[in-house]
């Protein structure tokens, strides 16, 4: 009986809302046609009216395919296997990945607490997270929180992936795929307005660290928990927050939420829970980077035009934005152009390399309205950490037309001071690229002064500075010992002449200080491991006030040495409480350490240019060959692996790299080398075509203006069918681009990718236009993984038959 209740009062709320709904939109109808009236009476132009009613009809719209999007993820909340037969769109991580789990038991299991958990979250928000919003800032005394509701469609998940290989035997990585899509109802009240938001929607790849296992409860050490890429978030919002649902203000209102999540709990942010006593709290919460990721924005071509030309063909104003995380870039304006250059350089510090993202978009500028998105890709990182440099076209998705030229080069820290000498030498001095990177965290200080004619013990914050970088703590209200336990992150460009300087305040007088520091970085060049953790006096403030960090600095390179990769010891061995950490497995990393063990040098192909990459699935992690691992870089000599596969193709024989012996092919028509991959979470089967050898002279002068054509057989319409750039005038032709055909899994086995190499010819020209061809049986090929090879070009009248041949690959 005591479930019926809360059912039946729940109930009957709703069925009050919705009388509430429908004499609220009587009265707005009402009031529309008053209006209507008034300025017909009162003689105001008839274009206010027809700016009413579009901004009307646009947000009725928004609010319709709002309400179907929200009513689908509810309706899969609470039914997932009805709702997945009715509508096959947005399925869990588990049906597209074999690997990755159902969990429905704890799915059950959340559903039959959510009431309780309801009940300890309105607690939580009313008697602990109220009173310090409100002492936050005079402007918050009156908030306070009018309704909790946290509705009755709990968190789901939807799916889990253990990771069993590729990771310490003192620890587990767990990737959980997190869906809310709630029906919550949370109202606020500040200086008499009233707020809120409703059907929060709430989706990502959620990574959850357990470690280091020990050999008593609670088995394991610590819990750390962050999202690997930021959420997708939706919302619907109530009250005098409403007026904010418009073109503009609603996405500035979805950036504030999403910066907010991202500063909690997105890389390189994360939750630590310490299980036991004795626990390095530091290295668990935050470990060091991965390394230094530079993207160098070059330059698009064939862009769409957005803007709208009266005579001749339209322009864009494109610009870039790259989103990383809580970090975005962006560069500048190139007015008029549908060929923008911009040639800037970025550089962001990367936490987990083989799951983190970064998404690009291509926008068009218009002043005085929402700027035009003209196309978007998504960047992986993990193929320039493994090869090094990447330097490719990439095609922007979800536009008809255009590419983007970018650079990647991966950087790798080192704990050397004679490395530094030789990074200095690599880094043009006009530039303001970085040679080391700075992590500063941030503990505590103690007794710091007050300030004069000030009974009150302060309330300070610290405000760090180096070069152009500025980060700022938060508040500590009314103590003379803060702690803060804040980590920060700084691009040193020469650590020789820099110097971090460190300030800090009380927000009850910002304008005196409380004392300050300048740190040297030369100082830790000589220091141990590069390493400073202690106190450190503060000058210009009390004789006792001191300030405890530790700051480490690393040096840039792109050579990879697995001496410089040690993190730590997370257990404090003399603490009698906790248990010495389980032995690492042999030749095992673990995926936030990637490569510890044996590294191989870069790969390039030879015209130093690296294949092109697409979207990493953000399930994946560092092993050898995952699920979701971007394409390797063609090879212009030997391989240094060699695997066996089957392909069926006309007979065309290949071998990794040509001998100059048989470079021209069996026909004599040269050969092609391709990489395939098939990303499962995202169903595209993924060709990159690299380049072609001793192709066919077709021209009068013996050259040719060769192309690839391509078509995923049994489809030959022209919505299937791919083509590269044309290369003028070149018989080694290199094209280094990147293909995707959308295929679902079980598809595979019944097509064939056919691959033409024309001659870009006029159309009366006798010159010859197919130079050769080749077709592969993709159900003979293992493309769950990235596998790189040659293969021969035959004629395109060849009736030899079909047969499987061995092909040795690059992989």
């Amino acid at each position: 009986m005591s479930d019926v209740a809360p059912k039946s009062q729940r109930k009957s709320q709703i069925e009050e809302a919705q009388l509430v709904n429908v004499v609220l939109r009587y009265f707005k109808l009402a009031g529309v046609a008053v209006g209507v009236w008034l300025s017909g009476y009162l003689n105001f132009s008839p274009s206010w009216i027809l700016f009413g009613l579009i901004l009307y009809v646009w947000k009725e719209r928004q609010g319709q395919r709002k309400k179907l999007q929200i009513e689908i993820r509810q309706d899969t909340a609470r039914d997932e296997q009805k709702a997945i037969l009715a509508r096959v769109e947005d399925l869990p991580s588990w049906v597209h990945f074999p690997e990755v789990e159902r969990a429905e038991w704890f799915n059950k299991i959340l559903d039959q607490i959510w009431p309780f958990i309801g009940g300890y979250v309105k607690e939580l928000l009313t008697n602990s997270i109220q009173p310090k919003i409100q002492a936050s800032h005079a402007q918050m005394a009156s908030f306070v929180f009018t309704k909790i509701d946290l509705g009755d469609i709990p968190p789901r998940i939807g799916g889990v992936k253990v990771y069993t290989k590729n990771v310490r035997r003192d620890e587990i990585y767990m990737d959980l795929d997190i869906i809310y899509s709630s029906d919550c109802d949370l109202m606020v009240k500040l200086k008499g307005m009233n707020m809120g938001i409703k059907d929060l929607q709430i989706r990502g790849t959620m990574r959850v660290i357990l470690k280091p296992l020990i050999s008593r409860m609670p088995l394991f050490g610590g819990l750390s928990v962050f999202f690997l890429n930021n959420p997708s978030i939706d919302f619907n919002l109530k009250g005098i927050a409403d007026a904010f649902d418009l073109p503009g203000l609603r996405e500035m209102v979805e950036d504030i939420i999403a910066e907010q999540i991202a500063n909690i709990m997105v890389l390189p942010n994360r939750i630590a829970v310490p299980m036991i006593e004795g626990l390095n709290l530091s290295l668990l919460k935050y470990p060091p980077p991965e390394g230094v990721l530079r993207i160098y924005m070059i330059e698009a071509r064939n862009l769409v035009s957005a803007d709208v030309a009266l005579l001749g063909k339209g322009k864009s104003d494109p610009y870039a934005v790259l989103k990383f995380g809580p970090e975005k870039f962006k560069t500048k304006v190139i007015n008029n152009s549908v060929n923008p250059e911009w040639n800037e350089v970025f550089e962001t510090i990367i936490d987990c390399k083989d799951a983190q993202v970064i998404d690009l978009e291509i926008r068009d500028e218009d002043p005085g309205s929402k700027d035009d998105k003209i196309g978007t890709a998504a960047i992986d990182i993990s193929s320039s950490a493994s090869n090094g440099t990447l330097d490719t076209w990439l095609p922007l998705e979800n536009v008809k037309k255009g590419d983007v030229h970018i650079k990647l080069v991966w950087m790798y820290l080192a704990n050397d001071p004679i490395v530094l000498e030789k990074t200095m030498k690599q880094v043009d001095t006009s530039t303001e690229l970085a040679t080391c990177v700075l992590m500063v965290n941030l503990d505590s200080a103690k007794d710091l002064p007050r300030m004069r004619k000030q009974i009150a013990e302060p309330s300070p914050y610290v405000v760090l500075s180096l070069g152009p970088k500025m980060f700022e703590t938060e508040e500590k209200p009314n103590t003379d010992s803060p702690v803060w336990e804040k980590p920060f992150r700084f691009l040193v460009h020469n650590p020789q002449i820099q110097k971090l300087d460190l300030q800090i305040l009380d927000k009850k007088n910002p304008k005196e200080s409380l004392g300050d520091l300048t740190i040297p970085l030369k100082s830790l060049l000589s220091a141990p491991d590069m390493t400073l953790d202690q106190n450190f006096s503060l000058k210009n403030s009390g004789l006792d006030s001191k300030i405890n960090m530790r700051l480490c600095l690393r040096i840039l390179t792109t050579e990879n040495n697995p001496a410089w990769r040690s993190e730590g010891t997370i257990l404090n061995t003399n603490s009698s409480s906790v248990d010495p950490p389980a032995a690492q497995k042999e030749g095992t990393t673990s995926p936030d350490s990637a490569q510890k063990s044996k590294v191989e040098p870069a790969k390039t192909t030879a015209s130093g240019v690296d294949p092109v990459i697409k979207k990493v699935e953000v399930t994946q992690i560092n092993a050898a060959k995952p699920e979701g691992q971007v394409i390797p870089p063609a090879s212009s000599g030997g391989p240094n692996t060699v695997t066996s596969t089957e392909v069926r193709q006309r007979k065309t024989k290949s071998s990794p790299v040509p001998a100059e012996s048989d470079a021209k092919g069996a026909f004599g028509r040269g050969r092609i080398q391709l990489t395939f991959r098939y990303s499962a979470q995202r169903q595209k089967l993924v060709v990159v075509v690299h380049k072609c050898q001793n192709l066919l002279p077709c021209d009068s002068d013996n050259l040719a203006d060769p192309y690839v054509k391509m078509y995923l057989l049994p489809d030959k319409s022209s919505s299937g069918k791919r083509k590269t750039q044309v290369v003028k005038n070149n018989l080694d032709p290199v094209f280094d681009e990147t293909f995707e055909f959308s295929l679902k899994q079980e598809e595979i086995a019944d097509r064939d990718l056919e691959l033409t190499i024309r001659n870009d010819t006029k159309f009366f020209s006798s010159n010859i236009k197919v130079m050769g061809v080749v077709t592969i049986d993709l159900s003979k090929m293992d493309i769950s993984k990235a596998a790189t090879e040659w293969f021969d070009l035959h004629p395109e009248d060849s009736d030899d038959a079909e047969k499987p041949v061995s092909v040795e690959s690059d992989v």
